[in-house]
């Protein structure tokens, strides 16, 4: 399997002011100066997308990156 495999998306659980967090696919980044944030900028990398759709093991690495998502949604409420 790949390196990359789950990581389409960013580990949201641990969120840096003014730094990139980026999956293979996906970027965010919150600017922020004292008390002041801006509103999140989200990218997207479509060159990683359409790999990520040639490889061999798609579906099965954005089912398991989909479901880390939802567990750090679920866990961000508790």
């Amino acid at each position: 399997m790949r390196e990359c495999f789950g990581t389409i998306y960013p580990d949201l659980s641990r969120i840096e002011l003014n730094k990139d967090l980026a999956g293979k696919v996906f970027r965010l980044r919150i600017d922020s100066q004292g008390m002041m944030r801006r509103p999140p900028r989200f990218e997207a990398d479509l060159e990683a997308w359409e790999d990520c759709q040639r490889c061999e093991v798609y579906q099965s690495c954005f089912d398991l990156s989909n479901g880390k998502l939802a567990m750090r949604q679920a866990v961000s409420r508790i």
